[in-house]
Formats: C-alpha cells, sequence, structure tokens
C-alpha cells in the first residue's frame, strides 16, 4: 500500500488459535528421516511484519531494543510503531 508518510509498505498478517511463534528444533545438519519432529509451536498471540522502503522509516527504539534481546513487543491498535526518517517520493 502506498502510505502518505513512510512511502511504499507492506503487510503480512500472520495468525493462527493460540500460536504465538513455531521454534525450529531439527538440527540443520542433520537428514530428516519420516516423523521426526522439525519444530514446536509456542503459546502466544498473532504477528504482523512490516516491509517498507529502505531510509524512509523505522521501527520505535522499544521495539527495536526488545527484538536485540529476543523479547516480543506487545503492540495495540493505534500504537506507534515506527518514525518517518524522510518524506517518501511521490
Amino acid at each position: 500500500m502506498q502510505t502518505d508518510h513512510f512511502g511504499l509498505m507492506g503487510f503480512v498478517e500472520v495468525g493462527a488459535l493460540s500460536v504465538g511463534r513455531i521454534i525450529q528444533i531439527h538440527p540443520t545438519d542433520r537428514r530428516f528421516t519420516r516423523g521426526a519432529e522439525k519444530s514446536v509451536f509456542k503459546f502466544g498471540g498473532s504477528a504482523v511484519v512490516v516491509f517498507g522502503e529502505r531510509g524512509a522509516w523505522r521501527p520505535l527504539g522499544d521495539i527495536l531494543e526488545y527484538t536485540k534481546q529476543n523479547v516480543e513487543t506487545l503492540v495495540r491498535l493505534g500504537e506507534p510503531i515506527a518514525e518517518q526518517l524522510e518524506a517518501p517520493s511521490p
């Protein structure tokens, strides 16, 4: 979608009932065998993946800091999640 403040953006809504994340547990250096466990589901909420034009925006500091710590950031509807870096090109 084209936005007024952040340029061209993409949003992918990822949702599953009571699934917050999927943890890959199968070692990448081992072959799969039939019936082998590949991943596990962890309880939690849904997520939104946001893509945008390089240099037009960045996530807010708390989101970046929590991400470095491998901690999810709870975001409620209407809360800001990013800031504009420069005016998008028309």
